[in-house]
């Protein structure tokens, strides 16, 4: 009798999870259908202004992103650990890039989000939310460093991660715009709007610091950048309602203006972490997430910059640069640089319609290869400037056409920010691998003649460069291995 009843309850209670799983699937198979019939709609060309507009808010990723691996934390790193600066500042981009690790969950959720502001515009509010007061914890770590001892490290680290979480969701849901508003032949077009966007806000960036050589000014140009630029894009970013019916109407209206609903399941979050090298629509993907990884993983060599100018570059009059020259320096090398690579994006993009995205990214790639090897003899500052401008457009280059070409090989448009997510990942690892072993590179081969100054020899840096030259390389040769789904993308 007992036995019996156990199996009774046992059959009921497989039976009910059988239901509800029953219930789950059409739930989402459902939904996917509406995402379906939604994407499958025309998209209407979409004006230049409107595009700008659109990613205003990578104007601020670009400024934000940009001047905080080029100036504030190298300045940052050594502030907190004077001894040991190349490796507090290669844990920082650890941290960034790790941080990147929340694109596929913030994809996921964003591509599945129903509400009446469209599927991205609330994530990217909510981030804004969260970026704010870290940004304030931020400055008071730094400000109070000597009466917070050493909690005011601790306390940064962990505002620094936060925002850096934060600001990698928004970019997912943000880059999820492209595909969902703008026809397929105006990618081109406006990723290449979008690297502009991004180079010019890293140029203001970094024209703010010239101008305020103060580190810690540069938290209310942050806090500034995200209380103007958040708010443009979601107004130029008019997105079709995600509701799928009157019962979805009603409950959006019973919630928060910005609380999205989503369609969850653990199982599919689980598989937007993953890629598949052999399925014949995700092939192409993956190896262009592979040249991805490189990419950055050789990129990253950029975020010893300041360390590299402090240490080995020569003023026209034989001195070295001393006090606060190291991180002005930086910041107007790296104006040019962006200013190069601003000019160079949107033709760039243009001419990736036309003549296809590969054999550009090859160019950038050699471009960026040889500037490695300049800096490796090239230590007259007059000079590094005008290597920097060659540098900033075959970055610009690649930004550009490697995010159309991302686009083109997507193995599916409806699920466009879960994928652009697992792309962005390629980044964390890029950035991580790189700088690990670039401030290992660095740590281990210090300057023979250290004073008050710690820094590393030209042999360390030589040896970093040719290390990020053949990531460079890598990355060119895997890419013959991309097939994009465009046709026109050769």
């Amino acid at each position: 009798m007992t036995s019996g009843g156990a199996v009774e309850i046992d059959d009921g209670g497989r039976t009910d999870a059988r239901d509800d799983d029953a219930s789950d699937t059409a739930r989402l198979i459902g939904a996917a259908r509406a995402r379906r019939r939604r994407n499958t709609k025309s998209l209407s060309r979409v004006s230049t202004p409107r595009l700008i507009g659109m990613n205003a808010f990578f104007f601020a990723y670009g400024a934000w992103i940009s001047s905080f691996a080029i100036v504030t934390l190298p300045y940052e790193a050594t502030m907190f650990f004077p001894k040991a600066d190349s490796v507090a500042l290669g844990a920082f981009m650890v941290i960034a890039g790790a941080s990147q690790l929340s694109g596929p969950w913030a994809g996921y959720v964003s591509d599945r989000s129903r509400h009446a502001m469209g599927r991205r515009r609330p994530m990217i509010a909510r981030g804004a939310m969260c970026v704010g007061p870290c940004l304030v914890m931020m400055f008071v770590a730094r400000t109070y460093v000597d009466a917070l001892a050493a909690w005011a490290p601790t306390c940064y680290y962990l505002a620094f991660t936060l925002t850096m979480v934060a600001l990698n969701v928004m970019y997912t849901a943000a880059t999820g715009l492209v595909p969902d508003i703008v026809p397929e032949e105006q990618t081109g077009e406006s990723n290449g709007v979008l690297a502009a966007m991004s180079a010019a806000g890293a140029c203001a960036s970094f024209v703010y610091t010239m101008v305020y050589p103060d580190v810690s000014t540069l938290y209310f140009f942050y806090t500034g950048l995200l209380v103007t630029c958040v708010p443009i894009t979601c107004y130029c970013a008019n997105e079709s309602s995600s509701l799928e019916d009157e019962e979805d109407e009603e409950r959006n209206d019973e919630s928060s203006r910005w609380d999205a609903d989503v369609d969850f399941s653990w199982r599919e979050l689980a598989q937007s972490y993953v890629i598949s090298p052999t399925a014949p629509e995700q092939k192409s993907f993956f190896w262009l997430f592979i040249c991805r990884t490189l990419y950055y993983t050789g990129i990253s060599a950029q975020v010893f910059l300041q360390y590299l100018l402090r240490d080995t570059a020569v003023k026209d009059d034989g001195s070295g640069l001393t006090g606060r020259e190291p991180q002005q320096t930086v910041a107007r090398l790296s104006f040019i640089g962006q200013v190069g690579g601003m000019l160079c994006a949107y033709p760039a993009g243009l001419l990736s319609d036309a003549l296809g995205r590969r054999p550009l990214i090859v160019v950038a790639c050699v471009g960026i290869i040889s500037v490695y090897i300049m800096f490796m003899r090239v230590h007259n500052l007059t000079t590094i400037m005008y290597i920097g401008a060659y540098y900033g457009a075959m970055n610009g280059m690649f930004l550009s056409v490697d995010y159309a070409l991302a686009i083109d090989c997507l193995p599916s448009r409806e699920d466009a920010a879960r994928w652009l997510a697992i792309w962005g990942v390629a980044s964390f690892i890029g950035t991580s691998i790189g700088p690990t072993m670039f401030s290992l590179i660095l740590h281990f081969a210090p300057r023979p003649d250290e004073g008050p100054v710690y820094g590393s020899s030209q042999a360390g840096y030589d040896a970093m460069l040719l290390a990020g030259a053949a990531w460079m390389a890598l990355c060119a040769a895997f890419l013959h291995l991309v097939r994009p789904n465009k046709l026109a993308a050769r």
